[in-house]
């Protein structure tokens, strides 16, 4: 999918050229603009299709570079970058008949973003209406083609490929509204809550991916690092498991490993290089490497570079999608300062961390640690 995109870009831009000289420059710029305003439709559409056919907005981020503002709840992480350009949505099943729901949403942003590009071309008038058009429409046509990454799933495959999913992808998909329950009881520290959906859960559907990936989380807030080790790991020996799951799968098994490295629950030099081997081959399989800085940031914590630690730990909090996800990189970075001296630092980041996430083992046991210092 990387080359259909380079290929399709470099089309574009000699599509551009050619067809507004001698004033290219203005071309391009509109070029530019087509290709930001269809990918912000693309995540605009999926908001409001969300709103509309009953799906949860899990996150929205809006922009890039560092942190300005954000609004952060058990159910939704909301996010303001210095640079508000372009944005990210994130969408999950919240009632039954998740399916359909998502179908619609993804044939409204189809619509949507048609209306857009097909907006663009009123404009061609002009050698920047041009550019933009151009862009635009290869934008929304790449955004047709059916693919899911697991950094990535496009529009297309919502429209296309959705409705012709069949077994225990399908049952990943519709056991979503239940599983978001345990979820939920979990980002909140109802740790009894979400175990008592689990166990629910797995005896209806024993084979569910997401279902053994609610009991690897609540394992880890229980500091059973372990026992959650292990769960991961006996997902290796499936064979029903596709590239982009067995992705998923293997970075998640790197960073319980670190996580009870950290703990000192599992011998550092065997814990650190199961991880490095395990995000070798999840990145091999298409994982997204930036998802991987908070569990990169941990390992450098624990080979003594603080310095490192915290700056992989900055990536992640700026990134992240959930309240306890930023607590835990906060966590980390407050620890690399307390590794070299710096508790005044530390302190104010695990306060915040408390705020988001207190019920968090790792949040609670560093602020301890800091009232104790």
């Amino acid at each position: 999918m990387t080359v259909v995109r380079w290929v399709v870009t470099a089309l574009v831009v000699a599509a551009t050229i050619a067809w507004t000289l001698p004033e290219l420059h203005l071309g391009l710029a509109g070029a530019l603009v087509g290709l930001l305003v269809e990918l912000t439709a693309v995540q605009a559409g999926l908001a409001l299709g969300a709103v509309l056919f009953g799906l949860r907005i899990t996150h929205l981020i809006i922009g890039f570079g560092g942190e300005l503002r954000s609004w952060t709840s058990a159910h939704r992480r909301i996010v303001l970058r210095r640079i508000p350009v372009l944005a990210t949505v994130g969408i999950t099943g919240l009632k039954p008949g998740v399916r359909t729901r998502t179908v619609l949403t993804g044939t409204f942003t189809v619509v949507f973003c048609a209306a857009i590009a097909a907006a663009a071309w009123l404009a061609t008038g002009s050698a920047f209406g041009k550019g933009m058009a151009l862009a635009a429409t290869a934008c929304l046509l790449l955004q047709l083609l059916p693919f899911q990454q697991p950094g990535h799933t496009s529009v297309g495959w919502f429209v296309f490929s959705l409705p012709r999913l069949t077994g225990r992808p399908l049952a990943e998909m519709e056991v979503r509204p239940r599983l978001l329950a345990g979820m939920d009881a979990y980002h909140r520290g109802d740790l009894d809550e979400a175990e008592r959906i689990y166990e629910e859960l797995a005896r209806d559907h024993p084979d569910l991916l997401t279902i053994v990936g609610l009991k690897v989380v609540t394992s880890c807030a229980r500091e059973r690092y372990l026992d959650a080790l292990r769960t991961v790991i006996g997902l290796n020996e499936r064979y029903d498991l596709d590239t982009r799951e067995l992705a998923f799968v293997m970075a998640t098994a790197a960073g319980v490993a670190v996580l009870a490295v950290e703990a000192g629950q599992f011998p550092a030099e065997v814990g650190l290089e199961t991880a490095r081997s395990m995000f070798d081959n999840a990145y091999q399989a298409g994982y997204p490497k930036h998802r991987a800085n908070g569990t990169l940031a941990i390992m450098a914590l624990v080979e003594g570079d603080t310095a490192k630690a915290r700056q992989l730990a900055g990536y992640s909090a700026e990134s992240s999608e959930n309240a306890q996800g930023r607590a835990d990189d906060l966590i980390t970075i407050a620890r690399a300062w307390m590794a070299d001296g710096n508790n005044a630092k530390a302190r104010e980041l695990a306060s915040e961390a408390h705020e988001l996430a207190g019920w968090s083992p790792r949040v609670a046991a560093t602020r301890a640690r800091l009232q104790i210092s």
